[in-house]
C-alpha cells in the first residue's frame, strides 16, 4: 500500500461503552420516548401473532373470563357458597376474572419477552425496555373488550351507569404499573435464569389466591384489611373495580394511596434490576 493511501485511510476509531447507561436514568427514559414507534411496532406485532389464525380472535379476550367465571358461580359460587358481598356470584367473580386476566397475561407475556425476541436482541439495537414494555402495551389492548363485557353484564344484572364509572382507569392503572414492575425484574432475570419460566406459573398462582378474585375482600379480618389492600395492588385494584362499578362507591383514598406507593416501587426496583443486568443481555441470550 503506497503513502499516499495510507494517509488516505482513515483512522480506527474505539468505542467505550459507559457503565452509566446500564443505570435508571432520565436518559433512559427520554430514549424510551424516541423510540415509541418501534415500541408500538413490537406491540402490534406481538398482538398479530397471539391472535394469528385463531377463529375468533381478540374474542378469546372476553369468552376466557366469562366462562370462568361461569364456572367458579356453579361451583364456587353456589355449591361452596361463597360470599359475593350480596351480588349474583356471576358478575362478582367476572368483575375479578377481567381484572385478572389482563394482568397474568400481562405479566407472563412481559417476563417471557426478551428470550422470545432474543435473536432481535443480538443483532439490532434499541432500548431494551422495548420488548417487555410492548408486551404489556399489547396485553392492554385485549382489556377494553373485556371491560365493555363486563359492563354490559353489570347492566343486564340491574346496575345503573353512574359517575364512579369514570374512575375505572383507576384500577387499571394500578394492575399497567404493577405488571410492568413485575416485568422489568422478571424479563431480565429469565436472560440468566430460565427457572424463571417453571417459577412464573406458581407466582401468578400464590397472586391469584392472595388476590380476592374469586372471594371478597371482606373475608379478611378488619383489624389487617387495610394492610392487605394496600400492600397487594392486585387486591385492591379487583376491590376498587367491584367498588367501582357493582356497587357504586368511591375507591378509598387512604389505601390507593399506599398501593400506588408499593407500586412505583415495585416498578423502580424493577427497573434497576432490569438496567442493572442489560449489560449481559447479548451475551446470555
Amino acid at each position: 500500500m503506497t503513502d499516499a493511501a495510507m494517509e488516505l485511510r482513515p483512522a480506527p476509531q474505539v468505542y467505550e461503552v459507559d457503565s452509566r447507561g446500564y443505570r435508571p436514568s432520565v436518559a433512559n427514559l427520554v430514549e424510551i420516548w424516541h423510540y415509541k414507534e418501534v415500541l408500538w411496532a413490537f406491540a402490534v406485532r406481538q398482538f398479530k401473532i397471539k391472535y394469528k389464525q385463531a377463529a375468533i380472535g381478540i374474542g378469546w379476550s372476553v369468552l376466557q373470563p366469562l366462562l370462568a367465571s361461569l364456572l367458579f358461580a356453579v361451583f364456587i359460587g353456589r355449591f361452596a357458597k361463597i360470599g359475593s358481598e350480596g351480588l349474583p356470584y356471576f358478575i362478582f367473580a367476572l368483575a375479578g376474572m377481567v381484572a385478572w386476566s389482563f394482568f397474568s397475561t400481562a405479566l407472563a407475556a412481559s417476563a417471557d419477552s426478551l428470550i422470545r425476541d432474543q435473536a432481535v436482541v443480538r443483532k439490532v439495537y434499541f432500548p431494551r425496555e422495548v420488548l417487555p414494555l410492548s408486551a404489556v402495551v399489547a396485553a392492554l389492548a385485549d382489556l377494553p373488550a373485556a371491560l365493555v363485557v363486563f359492563l354490559v353484564a353489570a347492566i343486564a344484572f340491574g346496575h345503573r351507569p353512574s359517575l364512579t364509572w369514570l374512575l375505572i382507569p383507576v384500577p387499571v392503572l394500578l394492575l399497567l404499573l404493577l405488571a410492568t414492575g413485575l416485568g422489568f425484574a422478571l424479563s431480565a432475570l429469565n436472560v440468566y435464569y430460565r427457572d424463571v419460566r417453571y417459577v412464573l406459573p406458581f407466582l401468578l398462582q400464590l397472586i391469584l389466591f392472595a388476590s380476592p378474585v374469586i372471594y371478597s375482600a371482606r373475608v379478611v379480618p378488619e383489624s389487617w384489611r387495610f394492610l392487605y389492600l394496600a400492600l397487594n395492588p392486585v387486591a385492591i385494584a379487583i376491590d376498587d373495580l367491584r367498588r367501582i362499578v357493582l356497587h357504586g362507591t368511591w375507591p378509598e383514598p387512604g389505601r390507593n394511596l399506599v398501593a400506588f406507593a408499593v407500586t412505583m416501587a415495585a416498578l423502580a426496583i424493577g427497573y434497576y434490576i432490569f438496567k442493572s443486568l442489560e449489560r449481559g443481555f447479548a451475551d446470555r441470550l
